[in-house]
């Protein structure tokens, strides 16, 4: 063997033992960012999913700029109600009332679950045009350590129980809410509201104290899900360090109990499947419910009660008159089984842009929506709705992708 042959296998040998450390050290480096990113996922979890205050949203509302302080700058009548829940924390809450339950308690009232960021003041805009439009009581709900409620820690288990007192409450004749008519109350969630009022509808079956019916909207099948979708190279280990469940999608085919699911096509932050995925599990459950979807063609995640106009309003509107008309033809019961009532799940079950069949009388022009105020744009600029956590989630993939040369998805809408 020559000195040339020798020299080529040391240069060959060398290259491939450089090769393999650093393939070694980039495993190493890999392998520790990933557990660096998994423990930060145990650990931090719920900081990164819940907020209070984010960037310059002041955590209470009377440090909100003007007209987000208190529905008496919208003109609207309320009264404040502390809730006190089963592990002592307090919570804080705005019930706004409308005139005709001054008259008469024969008009719903909506208990509204925001989002996962900022306080319930920023939802005045959304709130005030639900009072108007849909002619019901509004009543905005803070979670425990948000805006006026008590400091507490913020978890799965402590919100879960932020949604039992209030039904509770509004149940509880000892308080001062003598207008609402406890069997014409309906619960809104969006985004993580959504998942909070399955919860509370899971409450109100096994429980005394009955809803009439729950509206969801851009809300997720869980967050394990959304985990999958955000963050597919940490999914493998979610088992191991992920805590926080809010599972809607096990929790929906078990509901018995009227429900509408509002979507916006466009969502970019909860993809449009998981609405889809929640309403295809709830309507072939065993259950035996009205159930139907009204979807908003160019709806966004923050902004589709926005951008639905007038239809989106009717299509909800007409939702509560099907339901309360059904129980009041039952003597307040509520139809749920095949073939009684204007309830029969396989006929009533729609998905549509802009309206939806249905038998009830509520017409498109029984009802005037303007859409001139840009109010909710302005609150939409300020908060998120699902948190910094799937948002950073979803821009890291995006950066990725583009480094890559890949299509990103679009930009960021404002969020809520």
């Amino acid at each position: 063997m020559n000195d040339q042959t020798v020299a080529a296998k040391d240069i060959g040998g060398g290259i491939v033992g450089t090769l393999v450390r650093f393939s070694w050290r980039c495993s190493a480096c890999v392998s520790g960012l990933v557990a660096l990113v998994a423990g930060a996922l145990y650990w931090k979890q719920d900081s990164l999913l819940y907020f209070p205050t984010i960037g310059g949203v002041p955590r209470h509302p009377s440090q909100n700029p003007r007209r987000y302080r208190s529905p008496s700058e919208h003109d609207v009548p309320f009264e404040t109600h502390m809730i006190k829940c089963e592990d002592g924390v307090t919570i804080h809450s705005w019930l706004l009332y409308h005139p005709s339950s001054s008259n008469n308690k024969e008009i719903p009232t909506i208990i509204f679950f925001h989002g996962n960021a900022g306080n319930i003041g920023l939802r005045l805009p959304n709130a005030v045009q639900m009072y108007h439009y849909l002619q019901a009581n509004i009543w905005l709900v803070e979670y425990r350590g948000f805006g006026d409620s008590d400091d507490a820690v913020v978890n799965e288990k402590g919100l879960k129980l932020d949604a039992e007192a209030v039904l509770k409450y509004a149940h509880d004749q000892n308080n001062t809410m003598s207008n609402v008519n406890v069997e014409k109350l309906f619960v809104f969630g969006r985004s993580l509201g959504g998942a909070v009022a399955f919860h509370m509808a899971k409450f109100a079956q096994v429980s005394k104290y009955p809803l009439a019916g729950v509206l969801v909207e851009n809300t997720f099948v869980s967050i394990s899900t959304m985990v999958d979708h955000l963050m597919p190279y940490i999914a493998p280990l979610k088992s191991l360090v992920l805590r926080i469940g809010w599972n809607s999608g096990e929790i929906a085919p078990t509901i018995n109990i009227p429900t509408m699911f509002l979507a916006g096509a466009q969502d970019t932050l909860v993809p449009h499947g998981h609405m889809l995925e929640l309403f295809t599990r709830m309507k072939n459950s065993k259950t035996d419910n009205l159930v139907r979807m009204h979807v908003v063609k160019q709806g966004t995640h923050n902004e589709t009660w926005m951008q639905g106009g007038k239809a989106y309003w009717v299509a909800i509107k007409r939702f509560l008159h099907d339901v309360l008309s059904a129980e009041e033809h039952n003597d307040g019961r509520a139809v749920t089984k095949h073939g009684t009532g204007v309830f029969q799940r396989k006929t009533s079950t729609s998905t549509t842009e802009c309206t939806e069949a249905s038998s009830s009388s509520v017409t498109n022009e029984s009802i005037e929506v303007s859409m001139g105020s840009n109010d909710g744009e302005d609150a939409a600029g300020m908060i998120s709705s699902v948190g910094n956590f799937m948002g950073m989630a979803r821009e890291a993939t995006r950066s990725v992708a583009a480094g890559r040369g890949g299509n990103p998805s679009a930009p960021s809408k404002k969020k809520e």
